[in-house]
């Protein structure tokens, strides 16, 4: 009888750790959590999961408050869902809703 080839072995076996490490916390256990800066929650938001204008967020500036989404980021201002342009200065705090 003819012999078979052999199959194919990788021999670059590395362990994979793909998975995500998730905490969870009970109830009872709630942390405050610390305010970040407005440059820290913009990246939060345009680098975090999902697309940034679905998060709903609210905007305090100095002169009004905001209830939109946020559609891109530049150096200087941020462009709302409803077009408005707000510059990044005049930012007091942003929250997720």
């Amino acid at each position: 009888m003819k012999k078979l080839p052999e199959l194919y072995k990788n021999n670059n076996i590395k362990p994979i750790d793909n998975n995500k490490k998730v905490y969870y916390m009970k109830n009872d256990d709630v942390r405050s959590v610390s305010h970040t800066s407005v440059e820290e929650e913009l990246d939060n938001i345009f680098h975090g999961l999902g697309y940034s204008y679905n998060i709903p967020v609210e905007l305090v500036t100095t002169k009004e408050t905001y209830h939109t989404s946020l559609v891109t980021k530049t150096k200087e201002n941020v462009v709302t869902i409803d077009n408005l342009i707000i510059p990044i200065s005049d930012i007091i705090s942003i929250t997720k809703k």
